[in-house]
């Protein structure tokens, strides 16, 4: 089989409608083993997911009623509402972990295999999800604690400087706010660096992405900008029925017509439940074309700040000197 277009380089300078061919043309050559796999590994989480966070909003619902029937909650909703709550974070995180593995799999084997990833096996991909997936844990693992450790300093002097002054917390709220803008975007870049990177480390991947971002900050801002809306329409359009249904619901809830009504049988509980795993379904997908994209503005980004596509091919070349 002859390839009509060249394969995808991956370490070059882009335009910016070079990112977005790029993006496009890559889930267009490998959408077929993509969405086999995506298929397989994230519709028993998709399923899992719904399932928790359906109840989750179930026991909101309940909350709800009770609040607006008693003025007071019972203890064991609110407990029930909070370990779905868990749950569904707990899963999300892991769903998102080995979507993560899967999408950089397929990106490394494409790079790797002459021939793309025509009449890729199981036990292909299988062996790179093994890698992927053990630097895509830790990366998850070592992000949170990131998170939660910054958030805690971050609400430990927010707290204190509005204890001695309310002016003065605001000040540093805002700043704080508009600081965190700022990194956001760079940090974007930390999966592809981290799981296209053998020899880096968590805390590595997190230096080059400032190292990369900034330089290119405009970039990185373009380009989610615009596949931000276009992932915002496929949220919408699997989103979209789940929302209706537990609107509908929410209405009836709050006007106390709830008992009895065609939203509290079997069947209404069912769609709830089949239309929230389309949602989840469609928050993953658009997961997968934010990070091809994001993959591509990073091998934008070092090509043009450290030159890695260009010392990829004197390489190269060196490598066939010695036949």
């Amino acid at each position: 089989m002859e390839f009509i277009k060249p394969k995808i380089e991956l370490y070059r300078t882009r335009t910016f409608s070079d990112k977005l061919t790029d993006t496009f043309d890559f889930l267009r050559e490998t959408w077929k083993p993509l969405l086999k796999y995506f298929v397989y590994l994230m519709l028993p989480c998709c399923i899992v997911l719904g399932f928790f966070l359906n109840h989750f909003y179930s026991g909101y619902m309940q909350l709800i009623m009770a609040g607006e029937n008693t003025g007071a909650t019972s203890r064991a909703d609110v407990v029930q509402m909070l370990v779905f709550m868990g749950l569904t974070f707990v899963t999300l995180i892991v769903s998102y972990s080995l979507l993560l593995a899967l999408i950089f799999a397929i990106v490394r084997l494409y790079r790797q295999r002459d021939d793309r990833l025509k009449l890729l096996t199981d036990d292909e991909l299988k062996d790179e999800l093994k890698v992927c997936l053990s630097r895509s844990a830790r990366l998850m693992l070592a992000s949170m604690g990131i998170f939660f450790g910054v958030l805690l300093v971050i609400g430990g002097a927010a707290v204190a400087l509005s204890m001695a002054s309310i002016g003065l917390g605001i000040v540093f709220i805002l700043f704080i706010v508009f600081t965190l803008a700022a990194i956001a975007l760079p940090l974007s870049l930390v999966s592809p660096i981290y799981m296209l990177e053998d020899d880096i480390t968590v805390i590595g991947a997190f230096q080059r992405a400032f190292h990369l971002g900034f330089p290119t900050w405009g970039g990185i801002f373009a380009v989610s900008f615009v596949i931000g809306i276009l992932t915002g329409v496929v949220q919408t359009v699997t989103s979209g029925p789940w929302y209706v249904l537990y609107i509908v619901k929410m209405v009836f809830t709050l006007s106390h017509e709830l008992d009895g009504s065609f939203t509290n049988n079997i069947f209404y509980t069912f769609a709830e439940y089949i239309t929230c795993v389309l949602e989840c379904l469609g928050i993953l997908i658009s997961t997968v074309i934010t990070n091809v994209a994001l993959t591509m503005q990073y091998g934008h980004a070092a090509d043009k700040i450290d030159g890695v596509g260009v010392a990829q091919k004197i390489q190269h070349f060196d490598e066939l000197d010695k036949f």
